[in-house]
């Protein structure tokens, strides 16, 4: 998974009908003759152009019994809620044009999957903007096509267009955050990695969560995670951009590679490489007063108490000691080009807008039957921040993130798809070399007491270099029913 104040007002496609109480009968006779005078301006505006109708921003009649064919953004707290969101304002807007969803077991966000043609809209991570460009699957769209388009917080709307045509709409934001206690002075006070490993040190736990308030957690587990976090790291130790992708691994920036070890070591090797049972458990961790801080996503708050909230400070992770303007991830709304050829472009573009509108994001991110809090994602229009921010103040410190920093987008070139394939095991296996520190393992039977730990864990990490002299039964630090064992050495990377 893997941003942004007041809203331009723009058309929403179709929008209008709803708004009009004529007797039955009337009410198609107007729309009927409304809706010729509208196709005589189009073609009279579009006399001697070549561009498309839908760039004029008017909406094509309903196409009664056309589906539409969307896949979502699968990464999030509740992704029902946002297939919800979309269907009940796309109904607004077409009524007569229903949506099939697509299951996300075929669409995990475009780590992997490509858009299949059928797909008319689908939401990606935009890392691979540059790639689905390069493969012709996403049709470009003017900026009279997008609605409320100076909604947008500047980092996201700029990321997502070449030469005046945008290439798709953003919808949501993240971006590698740094959650601690306010209360915790030096880690309130740190700017720059140097500065938070300070604060707090390497070494400080060995098990999967930490056993009390120490050390940090963080999510080092995946391939394109650690190649992400790399691409990150080495932007905030020189400031390139776009990024430049080393072509082997003779190429990588060790300065970049040390930097994600030291992440590692102010975790434990256990925390930072195991993928955790359930999404955003790190959150819950932390929550439980496990770890003194977690880098993750503000996602990771909808895993939080509201005592825990009550308290929380967050801010963009430091991943050097340089002064660069932070990174920003973003998922936008891409309308697959295929629609042209089948005549459902102006419906996907309309539909598209509807994804990202200030209305469904509101009502996909925010607070639902199921769960009062909101889902704590961040969003590309300060209009959406602005009122969810009215019940959840949250949500102004994290637009705050924004407008104190000036953002650029996460996105590679279009080579990001081999670039990532070819080097993504290298660097996650480099930054897990060389590992200062050591590992827990459970241990081969219950540890009664400490006479009988030398024996029992002497045994247990006879492959592990040795014991280190710790050992515990106590959770979380120990599995429920388990002792473990402190061994010198951990896993090979």
């Amino acid at each position: 998974m893997e941003i942004p104040q007041a809203s331009a007002q723009g058309c929403r496609f179709g929008s209008s009908w709803g708004h009009w109480q004529l007797p039955v009968g009337w009410a198609a006779a107007v729309k009927r003759t409304l809706l010729t005078v509208v196709a005589i301006a189009v073609v009279t505006l579009s006399a001697g152009c070549a561009g498309r109708a839908g760039q004029l921003g008017v909406s094509e009649p309903s196409a009664t019994g056309t589906t539409l064919t969307v896949a979502l953004y699968p990464w999030v707290p509740r992704p029902e809620q946002f297939e919800q969101a979309v269907s009940a304002e796309w109904a607004k807007v077409q009524p007569n044009v229903s949506l099939t969803f697509v299951p996300s077991s075929q669409w995990d966000g475009g780590y992997s999957d490509d858009p299949t043609t059928s797909m008319d809209v689908f939401v990606f991570d935009a890392m691979f903007l540059e790639y689905f460009r390069s493969q012709n699957y996403l049709e470009p769209m003017q900026a009279s096509e997008i609605q409320d388009i100076g909604d947008f917080v500047p980092y996201a709307i700029n990321g997502v267009q070449d030469s005046g045509q945008y290439y798709a709409i953003p919808q949501l934001g993240c971006a590698n955050i740094l959650f601690y206690q306010q209360s915790d002075t030096p880690l309130a006070n740190a700017t720059t990695l140097s500065q938070v490993k300070a604060a707090l040190n390497q070494c400080s736990y060995t098990s999967e969560i930490p056993p009390d308030r120490r050390g940090l957690m963080v999510d080092m587990a995946g391939g394109t995670t650690n190649a992400s976090l790399y691409i990150d790291t080495v932007h905030s130790l020189n400031g390139q951009y776009p990024f430049p992708l080393p072509s082997g691994p003779s190429q990588l920036n060790t300065q970049a590679i040390n930097n994600m070890r030291e992440l590692l070591a102010m975790a434990s090797y256990a925390n930072g490489t195991s993928d955790v049972a359930q999404p955003y458990e790190r959150g819950t961790w932390f929550s439980n007063g496990w770890g003194r801080a977690l880098i993750g996503y503000t996602e990771a708050m909808s895993a939080m108490t509201d005592t825990t909230l009550q308290g929380i400070g967050f801010k963009p992770m430091p991943l050097s000691d340089g002064n660069y303007p932070p990174v920003f991830y973003a998922d936008v709304v891409g309308v697959n080009s295929a629609t042209e050829q089948r005549g459902t472009r102006a419906l996907a573009v309309q539909l598209a807008n509807v994804i990202a509108s200030s209305a469904t994001m509101i009502a996909s991110i925010g607070p639902d039957a199921s769960d009062p809090s909101p889902q704590y994602l961040m969003a590309t229009r300060p209009s959406v921040f602005q009122a969810l921010s009215r019940s959840f103040p949250i949500y102004a410190r994290m637009y705050g993130l924004i407008t104190s920093s000036s953002p650029i987008m996460f996105k590679l070139d279009s080579q990001s798809r081999s670039w990532l394939n070819a080097m993504k095991g290298t660097i996650r296996k480099d930054a897990r070399t060389s590992y200062p520190c050591a590992c827990d393992q459970v241990a081969s039977q219950t540890i009664p007491d400490d006479t009988a730990a030398p024996a029992i864990c002497d045994a247990t990490c006879s492959s592990w270099g040795g014991w280190t002299g710790a050992w515990t039964n106590e959770y979380p630090a120990a599995p429920l029913g388990q002792s473990v064992c402190g061994c010198k050495a951990c896993p090979a990377p």
